[in-house]
């Protein structure tokens, strides 16, 4: 399992911190207000869907981990063959039992 986080600012000018988690073949996407240290237990992380702009951003978060070579190129590949549409990110467990 892979974890990767950055910042965001919703259009209110709030403070958002995203995670994707890529694990089993596929990508998962939460967030979570950004607050202060003492109010972080208070909130908990909310499943979110992924948009064209959300993709984007973390191609470009892996990019830049890969060229200091913290990800594979498998990453970045498959984040960008699922931009172009040449992939889907789907649950291949569930593919499988259905």
């Amino acid at each position: 399992m892979e974890t990767f986080s950055w910042q965001a600012r919703t259009d209110e000018g709030d403070k958002i911190v995203y995670e994707a988690t890529y694990f089993g073949g596929w990508w998962q996407l939460s967030c979570v207000p950004k607050r202060p240290r003492s109010y972080r237990e208070m909130d908990e992380a909310q499943s979110v869907d992924f948009t064209p702009e959300i993709w984007q951003e973390l191609l470009d978060l892996l990019r830049r981990k890969y060229s200091r070579r913290r990800v594979s190129w498998k990453l970045v590949q498959q984040v960008q063959d699922i931009l172009d549409g040449k992939a889907v990110n789907e649950r291949r467990d569930l593919r499988n039992h259905e």
